[in-house]
C-alpha cells in the first residue's frame, strides 16, 4: 500500500497541478530536483548559477527597499557577522528574548558579547518591553528584537526604548519573514534585520542565512562590505552534502512518501550525510570550522524560486492559521487569538500549550505529522548547559514555565492536527 501510495504522489509530481508541501515548508517538486541537479554539476566540478546571489537580493530589495543585503550559510552567522563588524568593546551586552535558540546567544558569546536574557510576553512568546529596559545598563549596546513563530513583539514599546537608550536595533526575523506589524514588514522597523533559509522556515535553501541593512541607518555599512569580501564560499564538500540533503528532504519529507522517507531519512543523519540544524560543537559553545561562510550560487537559485512564491506561501498559511484559530478556539488564549488572527501576521508554525506533551507528541507521530517541540526551555531544549550561554536559571520565569507545555504544530492542510488536540 506504501509503495502504491508513492507512485501515486509521484505521479502527481509530474502530471498533476496540486502543489505538495512537505511538513516543515514549501519546497515544490522542481525546487528539489534543481537542487539535485546542482548537486550533479558540483560533482563534476561545475559551479552553477553564479548570477544567483545578486539576484535573488534584487527581489528582496524590491520588497524591503533596502540597498545592502548579505547572504550567508547560516542566519546565526550573518548575526555574528553583524555583531563583529559593529566592532563594540569585549563585555558589551547584547540583549536576547529568553525563548529562543541556543545559536543566538551563541554568536553573541563569540563575537564577543555578554547576552542579557528578557523574559517574554507568555501571550505573544516575545521579549517583554516592560522587562527589557529594566535591564539596560552602561554597558547594554544592541537589542535583538525576536518576532517568535511569526508573531511580530511589542515593537513600538521596544523601538522605543532601544531609541532613548541609544542601542543598535536588530530584528530576528528568522520566522518571521512576510510578516508584517501596523502593515510595515517585520525586519524593516531596526537598525538591520536576520532571516534564516533552514529547512524549517518559510523559504529554505537547506541551510542558509541572509542580513539586511537599513540604509536610512548606515553607518555600519561600509564597515560590513568591507567585512563580507573576506567571507569565504562553501568547500565544496559543503556544498555537495547541502544540495543533496536539500534536494532529497523535498521529496522525502512529502506526506505520502514520509511514511518510509522517514526511516531513509533517519538513515542518511545516522551516516551523517544529513546534518542536524546545530552542530554539537556549537551546542558546547564554539564555532564550525565552517560557520561563517557566503551561501552558495546553487542555494541562492533555490531559495530566489520560493521567493518568487512569497505571496502564495503566505497566503497558505494564512488559510491554514484561520483554520486553528477557529477549530481550537475553545483552546487557546483569546488575547492571543486577537493578535493572530490579524491577516498581516503569518505564522511559521501554530503555538499551542498542553497539559501532556509526549502522550501529543506521539499521537502526532503515530499520524506521521513531525511535531515540533522548538522551545522545551529557554534556550530550545533542556540538554542544553545553560552555563555555557550565561542563562541564569529562574531569570526568565514566564519563558521557562511556558517551555513546560509549548508544542508547535506545522502549517498543514490536513484536519488530523485539529482533530488529534481536540481528542487529546
Amino acid at each position: 500500500m506504501i509503495i502504491i501510495n508513492i507512485i501515486k504522489d509521484f505521479k502527481s509530481f509530474l502530471f498533476g497541478k496540486k502543489q505538495y508541501t512537505f511538513y516543515f515548508q514549501t519546497l515544490t517538486f522542481g525546487d528539489s530536483m534543481l537542487s539535485l541537479w546542482f548537486f550533479f554539476l558540483q560533482l563534476f566540478g561545475l559551479n552553477p548559477a553564479k548570477k544567483s546571489r545578486e539576484l535573488f537580493l534584487d527581489e528582496v530589495y524590491k520588497l524591503f527597499k533596502f540597498k545592502n543585503g548579505f547572504l550567508f550559510g547560516s542566519a546565526r552567522s550573518s548575526l555574528f557577522a553583524l555583531l563583529k563588524a559593529l566592532n563594540y568593546d569585549e563585555g558589551s551586552e547584547v540583549l536576547v528574548t529568553g525563548f529562543t535558540c541556543e545559536v543566538v546567544p551563541n554568536a553573541v558569546i563569540n563575537a564577543g558579547y555578554i547576552p542579557i536574557y528578557v523574559d517574554i510576553n507568555p501571550v505573544n512568546y516575545c521579549m517583554n518591553s516592560r522587562t527589557a529596559e529594566k535591564l539596560i545598563t552602561e554597558r547594554t549596546k544592541a537589542i535583538i528584537i525576536q518576532h517568535t513563530f511569526g508573531i511580530p513583539a511589542q515593537i513600538d514599546e521596544l523601538i522605543a526604548i532601544a531609541k532613548r537608550h541609544d542601542l543598535y536595533i536588530i530584528e530576528d526575523c528568522a520566522v518571521s519573514l512576510g510578516s508584517k506589524y501596523k502593515d510595515q514588514l517585520t525586519g524593516t522597523f531596526g537598525d538591520a534585520s536576520i532571516f534564516s533559509f533552514e529547512l524549517s522556515k518559510t523559504i529554505t535553501s537547506c541551510w542558509g542565512g541572509m542580513l539586511l541593512l537599513n540604509t536610512n541607518k548606515n553607518f555600519i555599512v561600509e564597515k560590513m562590505i568591507e567585512f563580507y569580501k573576506k567571507v569565504p564560499e562553501q568547500k565544496r564538500i559543503d556544498k555537495l552534502k547541502t544540495l543533496f540533503q536539500l534536494g532529497i528532504s523535498g521529496i522525502l519529507y512529502r506526506p505520502r512518501i514520509y511514511l518510509l522517507g522517514k526511516y531513509i531519512v533517519a538513515i542518511f543523519f545516522k551516516l551523517r550525510i544529513f546534518s542536524f540544524s546545530t552542530s554539537l560543537k556549537e551546542k558546547k559553545g564554539g564555532l564550525t570550522t565552517n560557520y561563517l561562510v557566503k551561501l552558495s550560487f546553487g542555494q541562492a537559485k533555490i531559495i530566489h524560486r520560493q521567493f518568487l512564491r512569497l505571496n502564495e506561501i503566505i497566503e497558505s498559511n494564512n488559510f491554514i492559521k484561520n483554520k486553528y484559530l477557529n477549530e481550537l478556539s475553545n483552546q487557546i488564549n483569546k488575547d492571543f487569538i486577537k493578535i493572530v488572527s490579524a491577516k498581516d501576521v503569518s505564522l511559521i508554525r501554530f503555538p499551542v500549550l498542553v497539559d501532556n506533551r509526549n502522550k501529543i507528541n506521539e499521537l502526532f507521530k503515530s499520524n506521521n505529522i513531525e511535531l515540533g517541540l522548538w522551545f522545551t526551555a529557554p534556550l530550545s531544549s533542556p540538554t542544553v548547559d545553560y552555563d555555557l550561554f550565561q542563562y541564569i536559571k529562574g531569570s526568565c520565569v514566564n519563558s521557562e514555565r511556558i517551555c513546560d507545555s509549548v508544542i508547535n504544530i506545522p502549517l498543514i492542510n490536513s484536519d488530523k492536527p485539529i482533530k488529534i488536540l481536540k481528542e487529546k
